[in-house]
């Protein structure tokens, strides 16, 4: 249910009762890991597509076997992640403990184990394991409960969802002892209502957009095998033709997805506009996958920022795989620095997101932070279906409402298009065509409460929560 709920309007329905589940046995780890492995397999079963990887050089069989395996490898560790979290929170509260101790005493340490859970999504996101944060994975299901995240971003949301599967635990063991439960559902009704109406008011729509900056975004629509075949004039040439229109549509910048540029690519002739685009290139005998920035006028990129959050395998891979396990058609790629914040005297500065960097939330609010008066987030989802599509707008869409600023998305086969600052789509372009449609960016950037403090607000609680429960609780 949890897997099936991951960015999908059967969320609001389907996350809470399988929290509560989860909540009915944290005190078993092999319910933990069954829980945590079934959300990774099918919220994840998209790796499957990464079949046929027979282009790679990989037999059929082998590209089968390949695939399954790194999704089965996937969803064990979300098994033991979420070991880790009951193994932990099962020391700190016992099952027992909830029906015979104090209301006081179950509540602090229900908080304590559900900001335990909050802030290690914050930790898995700063590594290449891409987990989509409970928080993260309530849009389109509750958008106003999302809009909570301008105050305590995306992980605080986490917070929230995973008490709420802890509260309907709570209501139906009580109801099966036959207990008194009246007053809890009654008081959790309220709460519910009264944070719905706080996210609901926080992100109301903005009656004035102003200043629009027109972007250009062009969906290349191009398969990632067929890349392999282009060549420096065929790219140019497709390019220019986009320049045009996005010139003829009074754009200012025109934006292209993730791995549209083969390494060394320069302009046979002059750039019309200026241009964003993804690319590959090389520094110090490796390559950077990167977002390449070519002025008006120009034939090479004068500015660029690259990927620091690579796929393992697919991107970087280690010394001691490749010589039997080489899933890069490059061959291997670098990271670049994670700073986040782009500044490019032909634009206004903004957050660059290439591909699931869009997970690190953290990164891109400092970018914001700094002064970024919009997210670019160009991606490569060939040859995934839909269901990531969908997960990668909701991410896309709980950043902009964190921040309260625009994102533009660049992506090959969809999703491209644009989001407003309240996490609403304000176009999204049809997906697996290709098109060049213009967007009118807002570029005021108001900081949010988030923005400016983070996840400090929850670490402090959280800090505190565990000097009482160790130290202060026991005295009294």
């Amino acid at each position: 249910m949890g897997g099936l709920s991951i960015s999908s309007y059967l969320w609001i329905i389907f996350m809470p009762i399988s929290l509560s589940i989860l909540w009915s046995g944290f005190d078993r780890k092999y319910s933990n890991f069954l829980w945590g492995f079934s959300l990774i397999l099918i919220s994840h079963y998209w790796l499957l597509y990464l079949h046929p990887l027979t282009w790679l050089g990989f037999s059929w069989i082998s590209s089968i076997l390949i695939s399954s395996i790194i999704l089965i490898l996937c969803s064990l560790l979300g098994g033991f992640f979420v070991i880790f979290w009951g193994l932990v929170g099962s020391k700190i509260l016992s099952k027992d403990d909830i029906f015979i101790k104090k209301n006081s005493f179950v509540f602090i340490r229900v908080t304590f184990i559900s900001l335990m859970w909050a802030i290690g999504e914050v930790i898995i996101s700063q590594t290449s394991f891409l987990w989509i944060g409970i928080g993260e994975s309530l849009i389109p299901g509750d958008l106003y409960l999302a809009g909570l995240a301008r105050l305590i971003g995306s992980p605080g949301v986490s917070f929230i969802v995973i008490s709420l599967g802890f509260w309907i635990f709570f209501i139906s063991e009580r109801w099966k002892k036959k207990l008194n439960c009246n007053k809890v559902f009654s008081v959790g009704i309220v709460i519910i209502f009264c944070l719905h109406f706080i996210g609901g008011y926080l992100i109301q729509p903005d009656d004035i957009r102003n200043p629009l900056y027109p972007v250009a975004i062009w969906q290349t629509n191009m398969p990632t095998r067929e890349k392999l075949s282009q060549n420096n004039q065929k790219t140019t040439n497709q390019i220019l033709v986009q320049q045009d229109k996005a010139l003829s549509k009074d754009a200012q910048l025109l934006v292209a997805p993730e791995g549209t540029l083969e390494t060394n690519f320069y302009f046979q002739e002059p750039s019309k506009i200026n241009t964003l685009i993804g690319g590959f290139r090389i520094e110090k005998n490796s390559i950077r996958n990167s977002l390449l920035a070519f002025k008006e006028g120009d034939k090479y990129y004068s500015n660029f920022v690259d990927k620091y959050r690579l796929v393992p395998l697919g991107e970087r891979i280690p010394m001691i795989f490749q010589k039997f396990l080489n899933l890069s058609s490059l061959g291997g790629i670098e990271p670049g620095n994670q700073k986040r914040y782009f500044e490019w005297e032909n634009s206004p500065p903004f957050a660059a997101v290439i591909c699931y960097e869009i997970t690190d939330g953290l990164k891109i609010k400092n970018a914001v932070q700094d002064g970024s008066k919009f997210i670019l987030a160009i991606a490569n989802l060939d040859p995934y279906p839909s269901r990531i599509f969908n997960q990668y707008l909701s991410l896309v869409r709980m950043r902009s409402i964190e921040n309260n600023i625009d994102t533009i998305i660049s992506s090959n086969t969809g999703p491209s298009g644009l989001i407003r600052n309240d996490g609403r789509i304000d176009k999204l372009l049809e997906s697996n065509k290709e098109n060049n449609e213009v967007v009118y960016t807002h570029l005021l950037n108001k900081k949010t409460f988030y923005t400016n403090y983070g996840i400090w607000p929850l670490m402090i609680i959280f800090i505190f929560l565990s000097i009482y429960i160790n130290f202060f609780e026991d005295i009294k």
